[in-house]
């Protein structure tokens, strides 16, 4: 061996010191790192049951959330169907009102109408009735007392009347 330049004492020394080592680190070295190694597997284990945990309820809180949103949006739609159907509610009897207003206007006018109308005929009569004293003074050439006055516009107007 020692034309291949090994020695043999120190190979033998070197490989008992490689095996005492060994047997250091896996007494006293080993077993830390595999404890740390364990210890890190726990927390990366637990760290991700964690977050699928987290993943789970903010998957959950989400689903609440929609949910409620949903309900919402439902009651929003009944709000304004509400207030459709009231308006429209509304406006009907805005619309009744304004037709019954309508009607006692146009029943007003007519009543006004009709009451002008013998207005008019009453100042008529009158009128004809001075107009025909006059021409009956006239042709009887002088005046008549009172109650044949009376009685002649009366009967012209009975006469005018019925025509």
């Amino acid at each position: 061996m020692a034309a291949l330049g090994l020695n043999l004492n120190y190979l033998i020394s070197y490989i008992v010191n490689f095996f005492l080592l060994y047997l250091l680190l896996k007494k006293f070295v080993f077993p830390a790192i595999s404890q740390m190694l364990e210890d890190r597997k726990k927390r990366i284990a637990e760290g991700l049951t964690a977050a699928d945990a987290a993943r789970r309820e903010a998957e959950e809180e989400r689903k609440r959330l929609m949910a409620q949103l949903e309900a919402e949006r439902a009651e929003a739609q009944q709000r304004v169907a509400a207030a459709s159907a009231h308006a429209e509610k509304v406006k009907e009897e805005i619309l009744a009102e304004a037709r019954r207003e309508a009607e006692q206007i146009r029943t007003n006018a007519v009543l006004e109408a009709e009451a002008e109308k013998q207005r008019i005929l009453a100042e008529a009569h009158k009128q004809i009735a001075e107009l025909a004293m006059l021409a009956a003074e006239r042709v009887v050439g002088e005046g008549l007392d009172e109650q044949i006055q009376h009685k002649i516009i009366e009967d012209f107007l009975s006469q005018v009347s019925l025509n």
